[in-house]
């Protein structure tokens, strides 16, 4: 059977159902939305993405921190977070200080012109929040922030658990990448 033009261009022009899609599938998929759109609006503006602002969140609600610490309260890659750390440092956005045991170990705050970019940043992120949180009312929005919690323990347990058994299966420990990663390493010459 032959389809028409308007007939297939109907079906592309179809939007996708979210209908049956897995809750880590939806939750990934808002993420995503929310980096990207909050990336572009906060990078624009002020020079800063997501990542960024979630360190200098973070020292404006515990106070001086180190890097691990760091590392923990965002959920980020430790390298990322040492890159973000020395960026917004070059910036002038933050204060190190060195451990005097350890001069490895530096802890983090921040600096006055860092306070003051959280001070324009604040009203703006409790806005966009505002606005993406309209539509729910005060008993879902406690229960999705209960539920959501919930689910990021799990997921942190289910992540030490497979990271363990990891450890604890040396042959498993010692294989490969995956394909696609192993793909990318240059072969021998011939």
């Amino acid at each position: 059977m032959v389809q028409s033009n308007t007939e297939h261009a109907a079906l592309n022009e179809r939007p996708t159902t979210r209908r049956r899609k897995s809750i880590n599938f939806r939750v990934h998929a808002l993420e995503s939305s929310l980096f990207k759109g909050a990336q572009q609006f906060f990078g624009s503006r002020f020079g800063v993405g997501v990542p960024e602002m979630r360190i200098l969140s973070n020292l404006d609600s515990e106070g001086e921190l180190v890097a691990n610490q760091l590392v923990a309260l965002t959920a980020m890659d430790k390298g990322l977070v040492s890159r973000i750390l020395n960026a917004l440092h070059k910036r002038r956005l933050l204060l190190a200080s060195e451990s005097p045991t350890d001069a490895r170990r530096r802890s983090w705050a921040l600096s006055r012109n860092g306070r003051a970019l959280v001070e324009q940043l604040r009203p703006l992120w409790k806005q966009r929040e505002a606005m993406i949180q309209a539509d729910l009312s005060l008993q879902e929005h406690e229960l999705l922030e209960e539920l959501l919690e919930r689910l990021f323990i799990a997921s942190e347990k289910l992540r030490t658990e497979e990271a363990a058994a990891l450890q604890d299966d040396p042959k498993r420990a010692r294989r490969r990448r995956p394909a696609q990663v192993r793909a990318r390493q240059p072969e021998a010459a011939e």
